[in-house]
């Protein structure tokens, strides 16, 4: 019997930089308190604006902090955090959070609209700020639409027989490498069948359950966010 996934480090090579630190929110557990702030202010300040922070957004966060902006950012770029993009001085990634397009878009209940890196970056976009939220992609093969909706805490997926592939190809730096071949696709059986053409690939296709527990591990408690801030429905 196949054992369930719960983390990135269930499927994925341990040689990827974060994995090699026990995934996404361990590696950030591991930082020093003031570093660990400042990749949560980070976070937030990326998810407030719906785009990339720049290298003065970052040099201000820093002052705010009284940290080293420079050397802030190299701590994150080697826990495998956060990455700059040299060419622009902006935020190229800070997991789950894309500053480059991508096929995965999140939709906040306030309307911001923000880019994730992957399938199961996406997915931890809501469970990370315990916001409700719409995922829109495609299945990378048909192109088909698949929306995700996370909403006091339940999921629902259109079609419902969504799944998602997990992989990676030959990946040894960044887990930001994985997220090419990490995608949402329409059915177990199509997923499947990509991998099977694509001997180079390490991966698996993974349920909805075990990809929303997946995004729960690894991007979940980056904010430290136990509970919901919206309001219970009432009965």
């Amino acid at each position: 019997m196949t054992s369930p996934i719960r983390t990135f480090g269930d499927v994925l090579p341990s040689t990827i930089d974060a994995l090699a630190r026990g995934g996404i929110a361990a590696s950030q557990a591991k930082l020093a308190p003031a570093d660990r702030l400042f990749h949560r202010e980070l976070l937030r300040l990326f998810l407030h604006g719906g785009q990339p922070p720049s290298s003065t957004d970052l040099r201000l966060l820093a002052a705010r902090l009284g940290v080293a902006p420079e050397d802030a950012m190299a701590t994150l770029a080697e826990a495998d955090l956060a990455h700059l993009d040299q060419e622009t001085n902006t935020i190229a990634v800070a997991y789950p959070l894309s500053g480059r397009p991508s096929p995965h878009r999140v939709i906040m209940s306030d309307g911001t609209t923000l880019t994730a890196m992957c399938a199961v970056d996406a997915l931890g976009i809501p469970l990370m700020t315990r916001r409700s939220a719409t995922i829109e992609s495609v299945d990378p093969v048909t192109g088909d639409e698949i929306r995700v909706r996370w909403e006091q805490g339940t999921w629902t997926w259109q079609p419902t027989t969504a799944v998602v592939v997990l992989a990676a190809a030959g990946c040894d730096g960044p887990i930001a490498d994985a997220c090419n071949h990490t995608a949402f696709h329409l059915n177990a059986e199509f997923a499947q069948e990509f991998l099977s053409r694509r001997p180079d690939y390490t991966g698996r296709v993974l349920s909805q359950r075990e990809a929303t527990d997946v995004a729960e591990q690894e991007f979940g408690p980056l904010l430290g966010v136990g509970t919901s801030h919206e309001t219970k429905p009432r009965a």
